[in-house]
């Protein structure tokens, strides 16, 4: 599957793409592009010749790792999957998943022969439980949705037309937000019910999870979309 590249993230990255003294730790909402992200990575040292068992990709919400929860498990796991030569290059995707996980990062790091690359649920990223945890050797980078260019960008990458009127173009990216995925759907109604779905994912998930909202609701999210 063919990804947009985000190139202004990847000129950030590249310089660390080798560095194994310091955890790339990638944050930024829900559905911003943060997974593709590191899959373009992947894709990038794959085609400068980094052999393929050296590229470890693990998202631990997928099936086959849901069932990872302890450091142990991720040990036992990245053990399990590391037997390249040289410098591994570890992409862990939704490691909050995993309790404890901060102690085999940073064992993992000691060894200086792995790039590590994480990225996980905001609220947990961002709340700064992460600072204490990872020691201080790690850099962040924020990803953000699409800006208006990126989002031009990407119709033209998917074979979209993008209308001469630069004005029609920019209500409809207000109108669209600059989730990615977003512009999967043609329909304005199933654009709509993926944005109102996705708002509705970051606020129980990311919001009121970590602040322990006191909102009781009767009809489920405040973001309810109704047909």
């Amino acid at each position: 599957m063919k990804l947009y590249r985000r190139e202004k993230y990847l000129r950030k990255l590249r310089g660390f793409y080798h560095d194994t003294g310091m955890i790339k730790v990638i944050t930024g909402i829900r559905r911003c592009g943060k997974s593709c992200l590191m899959q373009i990575i992947a894709g990038e040292l794959r085609e400068n010749g980094i052999p393929e068992k050296n590229l470890i990709f693990l998202n631990l919400d997928k099936r086959g790792y849901k069932n990872i929860r302890t450091a142990e498990q991720l040990e036992d796991l990245l053990d399990q999957a590391c037997t390249g030569s040289g410098i591994k290059y570890l992409f862990i995707d939704e490691i909050q998943n995993v309790k404890g996980f901060e102690e085999v990062i940073n064992a993992f790091l000691e060894e200086d022969e792995y790039s590590i690359f994480i990225t996980g649920s905001n609220s947990y990223l961002l709340s700064g439980e992460l600072i204490t945890k990872l020691t201080g050797r790690y850099i962040e980078f924020e990803i953000f949705p699409l800006t208006f260019d990126e989002y031009l960008g990407m119709k033209k990458f998917l074979g979209q037309s993008v209308d001469q009127d630069t004005a029609s173009e920019l209500d409809k990216y207000i109108r669209e937000g600059g989730f990615p995925k977003t512009l999967e759907y043609e329909n304005p109604d199933d654009k709509r019910i993926y944005i109102h779905s996705t708002l509705s994912e970051i606020f129980e998930k990311d919001i009121r999870r970590r602040v322990n909202y006191p909102l009781k609701r009767k009809t489920g999210s405040m973001f309810r979309w109704k047909a």
